[in-house]
């Protein structure tokens, strides 16, 4: 009788903290609701065929809640949420890579990180993950896959993947400490016309930082405009999305926030700390989100540059980190929408098949293959490799290594997990490879920021002339 007593206790408190928030009107509904969820509990509790752990059985009900809102909102347990706040300082450990689960509730790779062990071993943005160490994967929570790929340093776990392309294979991946450097492949991309080009992978706590050494280092080496390579990158931290915007911005709106019960807030931009006015062209892909989605958004309404590649993924929504009484666990809960300075809504409701507009489209579209994405990425992994062995040394364990292709088919997997990607279509005999890998999207961008820095010169001669 105590433990039910307990119970209602529980429940009762949960209950009266909801009325407290909802209005007049909803009170005697959310009462009517509250009493069935403690019968509920309490007929659990009193019946089940085993003894309940009473924490585990509220968990439960808590991230059960969340998830029938939208991908992004969560229930946070005590490990959890010191796990998300560990993850936004840059430093945490693991295999590197960002997942989340598809529409059909397949475990997937957002991205690997660079410069990860999942990134050398062949990890591609875009994989299915099916089995972890040979036990399918199917069903198994965000939260229990984290847990079952993170481990010590050191330790190696096997992944088996589906490739977009239809092939499937074993990977082995050996833990590390995962150290985030968001600020990739600064260089002088074309000579000739001081073309400098980087890519920002996340929006981390340092990025900002990182952005300036980046920029200062290029404008040394005498760059007149610059690539900004957001393909692939999830997003990250608002805070630091405003502050890298407010680099190239400096004055207006750079992104606005609006929630059903929370203030408007509009984040504006200073004329602190912007860069020189040198022409900018951002790259995204159908996996820049969030974060990316806000810079994007903010350099072409300001007219501040050009978008070049294709529509991004539209996740335009702000999540609050809400800590529960306990000081331990919380909500990781949507809460608002992000809008560009011109007011366009980011936020692609996936519910919704009525809506025609969302994320950011391009100023210069260019459409690239399937096979032209997994050759991008084949072609950044290849290229840290070689950074890592000029800098550590060959054979230092993280080359990537042939795989052996494992017997099942497509079919016999989309029989267990349903649907997957379809493989690249096309002629069955393969075209050949061209002996030099080619980035068209950065192509068409160092080609536009030509054709601004011309323009710009031709304008600046002519006003000289005016002016005499």
């Amino acid at each position: 009788m105590k433990s039910k007593h307990l119970i209602f206790v529980i429940v009762s408190v949960l209950v009266m903290s909801c009325l407290s928030i909802a209005g007049p009107g909803e009170q005697d509904d959310l009462y009517e609701q509250y009493q069935t969820f403690s019968r509920v509990v309490a007929t659990i509790k009193a019946y089940y065929v085993e003894e309940v752990d009473t924490d585990k059985l509220f968990y439960g009900a808590y991230t059960g809640m969340l998830q029938t809102l939208d991908p992004h909102s969560s229930f946070l347990p005590p490990e959890e949420k010191e796990d998300l706040q560990v993850e936004t300082e840059g430093e945490f450990g693991g295999l590197g890579i960002e997942i989340s689960t598809d529409k059909n509730g397949i475990l997937t790779v957002i991205t690997p990180l660079e410069d990860t062990p999942a990134f050398r071993a062949g990890v591609l943005a875009g994989d299915r993950i099916i089995r972890i160490e040979g036990k399918s994967t199917k069903g198994l929570s965000l939260r229990d896959a984290v847990n079952q790929l993170r481990g010590p340093k050191g330790t190696p776990v096997t992944i088996t993947v589906f490739h977009e392309d239809g092939k499937i294979e074993d990977i082995k991946v050996v833990r590390d400490v995962i150290m985030i450097q968001s600020v990739k492949d600064a260089h002088i991309v074309d000579e000739k016309h001081k073309v400098g080009y980087l890519r920002l992978t996340q929006f981390q706590k340092r990025s900002a930082e990182d952005l300036d050494k980046a920029v200062n280092d290029l404008l040394d080496k005498g760059m007149q405009a610059l690539v900004i390579d957001l393909r692939y990158n999830p997003g990250g931290l608002l805070n630091t999305a405003i502050e890298i915007a407010d680099r190239f911005i400096a004055d207006g709106i750079i992104v606005s926030t609006k929630g059903r019960r929370i203030d408007e807030q509009v984040f504006r931009a200073t004329v602190e700390n912007t860069y020189p006015d040198f022409p900018i062209a951002v790259l995204i892909g159908a996996r820049s989100a969030s974060a990316s989605e806000i810079l994007a958004g903010a350099v072409q309404d300001h007219k501040r540059g050009i978008i070049v590649g294709m529509r991004s993924y539209g996740k335009g929504s702000v999540q609050s980190v809400i800590t529960l009484q306990d000081g331990h666990s919380g909500l990781r809960l949507t809460t608002a929408y992000y809008y560009t300075p011109a007011g366009r809504l980011i936020h692609h409701n996936q519910n919704n098949p009525d809506q025609e507009t969302w994320g950011i489209d391009p100023d210069i579209e260019v459409k690239v293959a399937l096979q032209d994405e997994v050759d991008l990425w084949k072609h950044w992994r290849d290229e840290s490799v070689k950074r890592s062995r000029e800098l550590n040394g060959a054979g230092n364990g993280d080359e990537p290594k042939e795989m052996k292709p494992l017997p099942e088919t497509q079919e016999q997997l989309e029989e267990e997990f349903g649907p997957l990607n379809t493989p690249l279509e096309g002629p069955d005999e393969k075209p050949e490879k061209p002996a030099e890998f080619r980035d068209h999207t950065l192509d068409a961008a160092i080609n536009a920021l030509q054709g601004m820095m011309l323009s710009r010169e031709r304008a600046a001669v002519e006003a000289e002339a005016t002016a005499k």
